[in-house]
């Protein structure tokens, strides 16, 4: 069956996981190479494709304005990208932040494209006046909603020129990265410069990654704040090969973790986790993680242990689920970006964690989870908020409850992780509509 037709779903609590499974593909990757290949004029190819929602969204929106997209087997694209995409599209970015952000830098060149979006309650209140303030300065004539650039957002590329921009990159460092598509994209130098210290470097060194495959030479400072696009590079088509996804290969780990298992988690490259392998062995987690394959076996005695954000971001909801089972207090700093994701995954989360009876204290880039090794007693109903990582992160929390928990709005963990769910019964979870 499909979980995701659903609007709850009841996570059971498990007396044991065993088994293998691969989680998706990269989502933040795949959204990268999927824009790269649609502004490099020629034929590209993308192996091992995320299945997400959020990169359906770019998929689609690339399409829209002007590159040419198929599939000509599961997990492959093919793509005929150009230079020249249409002025006067309206884009649908889904409820993604980084597929939004990209698009506007890469679409800064053109006439009139307006950014628009069904989910005001998500994406709808996010802003973007860091991006807008940037493509102001660069000469781009930028309407939108109110102050904070929050969406509708309208683009009018004809007087854009390079030189030196600024973007602040505390709330995300989502706008660097769509200002640096941008600058693979225009005929003079563009310099960009983070001023304050840039909280999430992983996402950035992605996008890095992958401008680097589609022939962009981007110059960068030791400490990540200065970064000159050189002129006229343009986007080249090549292949681009996904890994696995680092948030959902997470909340895998923790949630084997957290229950007695047995389990086998398959990757293909994941150098953004090894902050994670290092905390959870830190907690107490009997893991090996070899070329492939991460052997955990879970249900263990979990120690406190505090997490740095800055080093895996999208790790910090399971990890906080984790240490809510842990004997003692665990603190997770360095995450006020965290706020700004599909909702805000502190002071967010942090109610479901209390409807769920677990006690945390939240400051403005810290949470602080009060672990309760005997689990909560459930039979509660817990929301998404419209956010992937809070639905698998009280997957967790049911898993280790007495009575499950209830989940309102299960579907948004399909913007990174679509078969979630049938993963987590294939290795002897349940979950009941």
């Amino acid at each position: 069956m499909s979980f995701l037709r659903n609007k709850t779903l009841h996570i059971h609590p498990a007396q044991n996981l065993k088994g293998t499974i691969r989680p998706p593909a990269s989502k933040s990757y795949s959204a990268r190479a999927v824009l790269a290949a649609a502004l490099a004029p020629g034929r590209s190819r993308i192996d091992n494709v995320a299945p997400s929602h959020n990169v359906r969204a770019m998929i689609d929106a690339c399409a829209g304005l002007g590159a040419e997209i198929e599939s000509d087997e599961p997990g492959r694209l093919v793509l005929s990208g150009t230079r020249r995409w249409r002025d006067g599209v309206t884009v649908d970015p889904g409820n993604s932040g980084i597929v939004l952000r990209l698009l506007m830098g890469a679409t800064a060149v053109r006439r009139r494209t307006t950014f628009v979006t069904p989910y005001a309650q998500s994406l709808g209140r996010r802003g973007n006046s860091e991006m807008v303030d940037a493509l102001r300065t660069l000469g781009v004539c930028v309407t939108t909603a109110d102050d904070e650039g929050r969406l509708p957002v309208t683009l009018d590329g004809s007087d854009i020129h390079g030189g030196d921009v600024a973007v602040n990159s505390r709330r995300s460092s989502q706008f660097l990265s769509g200002l640096l598509y941008l600058g693979g994209l225009l005929d003079e130098p563009l310099t960009v410069t983070v001023p304050d210290e840039l909280k999430a470097p992983a996402p950035v060194l992605t996008t890095l990654s992958v401008l680097r495959d589609a022939g962009i030479q981007v110059e960068t400072s030791h400490d990540l704040t200065r970064y000159a696009v050189t002129r006229g590079t343009g986007f080249q088509p090549g292949h681009h090969q996904v890994g696995s996804d680092p948030a959902s290969t997470a909340a895998l780990l923790a949630l084997a973790a957290a229950v007695d298992s047995d389990v086998d988690v398959e990757h293909n490259g994941l150098e953004e986790l090894d902050g994670v392998l290092d905390h959870l062995r830190r907690a107490g987690v009997a893991l090996d993680a070899g070329t492939s394959t991460i052997h955990v076996r879970g249900g263990g005695v979990i120690t406190p242990v505090d997490f740095d954000g800055a080093k895996a971001p999208d790790a910090v909801l399971p990890l906080a689920a984790l240490a809510a089972h842990a004997d003692g207090t665990s603190r997770f700093h360095n995450i006020e970006h965290i706020r700004y994701k599909e909702c805000d995954r502190i002071s967010d989360f942090r109610q479901e964690l209390l409807n769920a009876g677990i006690e945390s204290e939240e400051r403005h880039d810290e949470l602080i989870v009060h672990g309760s090794p005997e689990g909560v007693p459930g039979n509660v109903t817990v929301d998404s908020h419209y956010d992937h990582a809070v639905v698998m992160a009280m997957s967790l929390v049911a898993l280790r409850s007495r009575s499950g928990l209830t989940i309102n709005e299960p579907q948004y963990v399909a913007q990174t992780y679509p078969g979630f769910f049938e993963h987590l019964q294939r290795i002897g979870g349940t979950v009941t509509a």
